[in-house]
């Protein structure tokens, strides 16, 4: 019985974890949105200025696009970063919950990759270089369920 309450303990943690990390991929995601209306607002003012500014609107617009294009493309390498290490902590809990309860108990993070291993070559060149799809995401290796107090199995930092 004392086994059971340790691996509800740990599984309470790492669902903590999990909705946290989810938490801050939500937040990128918006705060990406939000840049890109931001960077197209710049870019129709710069294009749609008056007067003759000739070579300085093309100027701003260019700096815009290729700022908001960097941001964007940092901004998706981040969101995937924080995906595998929610795929670590999902197969943890996931292994966890089969030795608790018989059954896994999360898929979508690893579901979501599948899906964009199974896209098509163009496609998965294109997140590549978009930063949506990172190269080496092949399935997370499912960490062995720790059972230890403190780190949770967790060797590092995402």
């Amino acid at each position: 019985m004392e086994e059971e309450e340790r691996l509800r303990e740990i599984i309470g943690l790492r669902m903590k974890e999990y909705e946290s990390l989810r938490g801050e991929i939500t937040q990128r995601i918006s705060a990406r949105q939000q840049m890109a209306g931001f960077a197209a607002l710049l870019t129709a003012i710069g294009v749609t200025l008056a007067g003759d500014l000739r070579w300085w609107r093309f100027a701003v617009v260019a700096l815009v696009l290729v700022g908001g294009v960097t941001y964007l493309h940092n901004s998706n390498k981040g969101i995937q970063r924080l995906g595998l290490y929610l795929r670590e902590v999902e197969g943890d809990i996931n292994a966890l919950t089969t030795r608790l309860y018989g059954h896994s108990t999360l898929a979508w993070e690893g579901r979501r990759q599948g899906q964009r291993n199974d896209e098509s070559r163009f496609l998965r060149v294109v997140g590549i270089l978009g930063g949506w799809h990172v190269r080496d995401a092949g399935q997370a290796p499912s960490p062995a369920p720790s059972t230890s107090r403190g780190t949770g199995g967790r060797t590092g930092t995402p």
